[in-house]
């Protein structure tokens, strides 16, 4: 028996191992490359990237592509990957670290100043200029909050021009790009929630400093829903003091129409930086 059967060496019995590890593997190589080339397929499928760059002003936002053309809307599908650059234009610093093709193609004051115009109610008993130089002074700050259109809301009311139905009238007055919008709900002379009486001086909201006239339930202007319900991305803060761009980049699995939200009090045309539709998620 032991003539027929003679014993294994250790170097018999390490070689015996290493080809039976090399023929399962072998053996396992072809279904572990399929689940592989189902992942690479899916990649392929989940591709699409929306690039754009994104700056806040007092009072709007504009969006920029990769060469500097303004764009009204971004659109992608499920699946896409969304990515922003943020800024603030008072934020000389991040505004220096962005490429060129978009730092040379922000929109100068006066052309800012006249979407302001085609959108803002002009206040009585001041200018819109004089309550635009003294937020900028006062209150420099912005964010950006990605909101779904349906929790935004605008009532043709504000305090002191009658109670506002909560129901959305559109079509939403702001900044769309070039091509601006009509006065939004809530104006009157004063414009969202303002009043001359107010104790902050002509044109400024009874709300004060820090506060934000026409957002939540029960007040005139624009709004949105409680908490962050609805955000396709939560808030970025957008501080004038900013050395560098922010960046916001996410896969988006929610179609839908999304748009722009300032939650900084920002002063006397603060409730009109809530742009809708500005990015919209559909499956095609």
């Amino acid at each position: 028996m032991g003539d027929q059967f003679p014993p294994v060496t250790r170097r018999e019995l390490i070689a015996i191992t290493g080809g039976s590890a090399l023929a399962g593997c072998s053996i396992m190589n072809p279904g572990t490359r399929h689940p592989q080339r189902d992942t690479t397929q899916r990649d392929d499928q989940q591709a699409e990237t929306v690039r754009a760059f994104v700056g806040s002003y007092h009072w709007g936002y504009f969006i920029l592509d990769e060469d500097g053309a303004e764009i009204d809307q971004l659109t992608l599908s499920p699946g896409g990957e969304l990515r922003l650059t943020l800024f603030n234009v008072e934020a000389d610093a991040a505004i220096d670290a962005l490429p060129q093709a978009v730092r040379t193609n922000i929109p100068s004051p006066e052309e800012r100043a006249q979407r302001n115009e085609q959108a803002i109610p002009v206040p009585q008993g001041t200018t819109l200029e004089t309550l635009h130089d003294a937020a900028e002074a006062a209150y420099p700050d912005h964010s950006l909050v990605l909101l779904g259109d349906e929790y935004m809301w605008s009532r043709p009311g504000g305090p002191g021009q009658g109670q506002g139905s909560g129901v959305p009238v559109g079509p939403w007055g702001g900044h769309h790009g070039p091509h601006g919008g009509p006065y939004g709900p809530g104006g009157g002379p004063y414009g969202p929630g303002q009043g001359p009486g107010s104790p902050y001086g002509p044109g400024m909201g009874e709300y004060g400093p820090g506060m934000m006239p026409g957002y939540g339930p029960g007040m005139g202007g624009y709004g949105w829903g409680s908490g962050y319900g609805g955000t396709l991305a939560p808030p970025v803060y957008l501080w004038h003091h900013s050395t560098v761009p922010s960046e916001l980049g996410f896969v988006v699995n929610t179609t839908g129409s999304f748009g722009f939200v300032c939650t900084v009090y920002c002063g006397y045309g603060h409730p009109y930086m809530a742009e809708q539709s500005r990015v919209v998620v559909t499956e095609n």
